[in-house]
């Protein structure tokens, strides 16, 4: 794993991000909310399933996504809704999206990306280049979060 190129944070710290890193609690959920996005008090920190067809690598993906973020301290919503759709993970201190998507089409991207017009960061993980093994996926997925 260490082998990789450069891992996702080593491109973020060259080259840096768009998102609102470190904006107050109160800013932020004003800023979510004024872009649309409804996140309730309750469901903050919360990690939800999709009701539709939801596959079990999707699921275990995600949640592995929001474990790693919660343990950034980090405040996370999952199935957040947007003007135009769901963010599957969102990182709320940070404003930034995480969407797992399998084989991605341009199409899909497009969609996706114009339903998420809130935010200035969204990170897209397909899912069939996630490793089956659990322990193997945690350290995929921890080069991929920011």
């Amino acid at each position: 794993m260490q082998n990789r190129k450069k891992s996702v944070g080593e491109r973020v710290r060259r080259y840096g991000l768009r998102s609102q890193n470190g904006i107050p609690y109160f800013r932020s959920r004003e800023l979510l909310k004024e872009n649309g996005f409804v996140i309730s008090q309750k469901g903050e920190n919360c990690l939800f399933p999709n009701a539709g067809s939801e596959t079990m690598k999707h699921w275990l993906v995600k949640a592995s996504i929001f474990k790693i973020l919660r343990g950034m301290k980090r405040r996370v919503g999952t199935e957040v809704e947007v003007n135009g759709g769901i963010v599957d993970v969102l990182d709320m201190d940070n404003m930034i999206a995480y969407e797992v998507e399998t084989n991605l089409t341009r199409e899909r991207l497009k969609s996706k990306l114009s339903s998420l017009a809130g935010l200035n960061d969204v990170f897209f993980i397909d899912a069939a280049d996630v490793p089956d093994d659990l322990y193997e996926s945690e350290l995929y997925l921890r080069e991929k979060i920011v």
